[in-house]
Formats: structure tokens, C-alpha cells, sequence
């Protein structure tokens, strides 16, 4: 049962005496030493009461509902923030009092860094890269370390030397003590662009692009692309735009892509690689975009494993999960992550030029924005009586853009750019007007 002070507790609330009685109330409520079945309460009953005791007018009735459905969510809130506590004080108890006395986020905000806390989940992510990792060490990047619980086990691994990028400041302090107890074997570079997987939204902001940026690179050396990786980043980042973001760095050249071609060991949301990996044209053609058709072409992906998604904070929201695949996907997401294996294709640049990439991109965009668009009388508003050279190549006039393979838009792209009217043609205008209009950042929309 609730306690007996709980309903003069919400009375003081509500008259606005002291806003923050029912936290302490709260506090107190959870290390009560009553049975757990009397701790399952029902808050409805608790409602009834107070509504009963206090009489009031309709509409402050219902203004006074409104508040109490606030105290509602707070209370679940901090049984939610009790579980994660519970969780970390199980698996990993030394990292608890310094989770609590930095204040760090339990609870998904707006934000996609991860901080792995499972010692047992690092060992797992640890064996699940160590095979493919020991090829090549050359500069091992990894993301938002957090407390090193798996950093400790890439040093174990074998790894020689990792280079640290912590965005989190408030996390700066443990991670040079660390540091210190590994000298030669750890490098940290932490402050608010370290976080290299939140670059996503620094497009946006005042383009925070490269010089910043690249000088969180500055030590690497220069590999041309068609040499082995130049880096090996690792790390976790549950963004629904992380693939976006990689695809757009690797487009023009930016982050991650500035000195060469590098290779990724990430952890991510198990919807994000269904979307990629198995959305085609015969699975699912709502989500056939033209970013699939962009990753398909230009990486080489794998699935590494599977990973607790509570062994990292902060903790999903939980939201309601209708029977859809997608949200079945959801789902999934509050309960695992996907330890993948990402790397741009080493003979990228022997289909396309770089230049070229850019501009077979907004060809991409520009028809996949309507995939039950017609091929033929598409690409004739760009160079008019084009048809009969595509019917030539076995189009027909009922072939849509959503009915082509990533291969068979790259071949299509290639025969539209070897027209001679192409130099000519509107299509060229188009783009650039697109490109300059709206930025670079606009592919970063889907």
C-alpha cells in the first residue's frame, strides 16, 4: 500500500509550496522495506482518493488530473533510473558511485552515445573483432570509451596502441587517470568534437567541418585508397542516420575518409542493419531508398555478432510495440545491438570518380524520391527521345526506377553520362542548382 503520507505529499505538490516534495517522497517510497507486492501500487486508487478529498470545479478537476498524471510519469521515471542502477550495481558494481557522481545520462535523450558498463559484454565484443581486428592495428580509434571497460579488453586482445575519443567531458578526468595506469598504450583526445559519431548534427550546426574536425586525425598518416584501412574505428551509437552520416563522409571525402579508407567495428540498432542488409526490391519496397542503393554499392558489410543493448547507457525509451515488422524491429532494438563490420569498397573509384559518385547520387535521389516513376519518360525530360536507346538496352516502357537493382541504377547511370547531350542537358543544371541551393547537407535528408 502507499504509504499514508503519500496523499497530503501530492496535496503540497499541487498547491505549489514545494515543487520538489514528491522526488524526496519518491526516494523514499523505492527503499521502503514492504513486501514487493504492496510496492506494485496502483496509482489510479491513489488518483480517486485525492480527487475525492479535494472538491473542485470541472475545469480545475481536470486541471489538477493533468498534474497528477506528471507525478504518474515521474514515479515510473525513477523506477525506470532504479533499474538501470540495479543493472550496473549487478554487473559491473565499481563503475556505480562514479556513474552517480558525474551525474551521467541513464535515460535516452537526445543523444547517440553509448557507454558500454558489462564487463562480461566487453569480453564478448572484444572476441567478436579480434580476429579480423589483429590484420591490421595500424590506428585503432575507439569511440566514446566511457569508463575503458572495453578498451581493457582491446589491451588484452593485443591491441598496441588505441587512440581514445571521449565527447562526454564530464568523462575527461577517469579516462586520464586510465590513461596513466597504461602509459604508451592509450592516447585521449576528449572534448565536445570527439564525438565522432555526433558529427551527424554538426553539418547543420555553424559546419563545424574540417579543420576542427581533421585535427582529430591530425597524427594519422596518409594511405591511398586502395591500400589497406588507415584506421580501425570501434565503438556503439544507436543514430538512425549513422549509415547517412557514413555514406555522406565517404561521398565527399570527409571525417572518417579525409586520409584514406578505414574500416568500422560498430555496434548498432538491429533495425538499422535490416533496413540496409535486407530491404531490397523483393523484401520490402517501401523501404528501398536511395541511400540502400548507395550502401549496397559502395560497401562491404558484415554481421559480426549480438550484443545485450542493456549493457550500455543510457537505456532506450520504451515505447509501445504494435505486431508490424517494423515495429517488431523496434522491438528488437530495446533489447539487442548488431556488432557489425563496415568498409567502403577498396575499387570504388575504378566504377566512379569521386566527382563522379556525387553526381550518381543526386541521379539516385532525384528518381528514388518516386520509385513507381518510369524509367523512359523519366530520363527523356533530361534528354528528350532517349527512349529508343533504352528500349535498345531491354527497358520497357512500364520499367520504374523502384524496379532496378543498385547494380542495374549504376549501369543505367553510366549509359545516361555517355550521351553526348548529357553535358547539355538539364539534368547537369538541376544538380547544381540542388547542390547549391540547399548544401551539401541536404543528402543528409531522406
Amino acid at each position: 500500500m502507499l504509504h499514508k503520507r503519500f496523499l497530503p505529499a501530492i496535496t503540497l505538490w499541487l498547491s505549489k509550496k514545494n515543487r520538489h516534495i514528491l522526488n524526496a517522497y519518491c526516494s523514499t517510497l523505492i527503499n521502503d522495506n514492504s513486501p514487493a507486492n504492496d510496492e506494485q501500487i496502483s496509482i489510479n486508487t491513489a488518483k480517486t482518493k485525492l480527487m475525492e478529498k479535494i472538491e473542485l470545479s470541472p475545469v480545475k478537476k481536470k486541471k489538477k488530473e493533468k498534474q497528477i498524471n506528471y507525478i504518474e510519469k515521474s514515479i515510473m521515471h525513477d523506477k525506470e533510473i532504479l533499474d538501470i542502477i540495479n543493472y550496473i550495481e549487478k554487473v559491473n558494481p565499481d563503475v556505480i558511485n562514479v556513474v552517480k557522481s558525474i551525474k551521467l545520462t541513464f535515460k535516452k535523450g537526445d543523444t547517440n552515445i553509448l557507454h558500454l558498463i558489462d564487463k562480461d559484454t566487453a569480453v564478448k565484443y572484444a572476441s567478436l573483432i579480434e580476429s579480423d581486428l589483429s590484420k591490421n592495428m595500424c590506428y585503432v580509434a575507439e569511440l566514446n570509451p566511457g569508463f575503458c571497460i572495453l578498451t581493457r579488453e582491446l589491451l588484452k586482445i593485443g591491441v598496441p596502441l588505441i587512440n581514445l575519443y571521449e565527447g562526454n567531458t564530464k568523462i575527461r578526468k577517469i579516462l586520464e587517470e586510465i590513461c596513466t595506469k597504461y602509459p604508451g598504450r592509450l592516447n585521449l583526445t576528449s572534448s565536445k568534437y570527439s564525438n565522432l559519431f555526433g558529427l551527424t548534427r554538426a553539418f547543420y550546426d555553424d559546419k563545424i567541418t574540417d579543420e576542427k574536425y581533421q585535427n582529430s586525425f591530425k597524427a594519422i598518416e596518409n594511405k591511398n585508397w586502395e591500400d589497406k584501412t588507415y584506421m580501425q574505428v570501434i565503438g556503439a551509437s544507436d543514430s538512425v542516420n549513422l549509415f547517412t552520416f557514413i555514406i555522406y563522409s565517404l561521398l565527399y571525402r570527409k571525417g572518417f575518409m579525409f586520409f584514406g579508407r578505414p574500416v568500422f567495428y560498430i555496434a548498432v540498432l538491429p533495425s538499422l542493419w535490416h533496413r540496409y542488409n535486407i530491404c531490397t526490391i523483393s523484401t520490402n519496397y517501401r523501404f528501398y531508398t536511395y541511400t540502400k542503393v548507395m550502401f549496397k554499392l559502395m560497401f562491404n558489410y558484415e554481421l559480426l555478432g549480438i550484443l545485450n543493448r542493456k549493457a550500455f547507457i543510457p537505456w532506450p525509451k520504451k515505447k509501445r510495440i504494435m505486431v508490424k515488422k517494423s515495429n517488431l524491429w523496434m522491438k528488437e532494438d530495446c533489447e539487442e545491438l548488431y556488432v557489425i563490420k563496415l568498409e567502403p569498397k577498396a575499387d570504388l573509384y575504378s566504377e566512379l570518380s569521386q566527382e563522379d559518385w556525387i553526381t550518381f547520387s543526386y541521379f539516385v535521389k532525384n528518381h528514388m524520391g518516386k520509385r513507381s516513376s518510369r524509367v523512359i519518360p523519366s530520363l527523356e525530360k533530361w534528354i528528350p527521345d532517349c527512349g529508343i536507346r533504352l528500349i535498345a538496352k531491354d527497358y520497357t516502357i512500364y520499367t520504374q526506377f523502384g524496379d532496378l537493382t543498385p547494380i542495374q541504377f549504376l549501369e543505367l547511370y553510366k549509359e545516361f553520362k555517355s550521351w553526348p547531350e548529357y553535358k547539355e542537358s538539364h539534368f547537369i543544371e538541376s544538380m547544381n542548382d540542388s547542390l547549391g541551393a540547399y548544401g551539401e547537407a541536404k543528402f543528409l535528408t531522406e
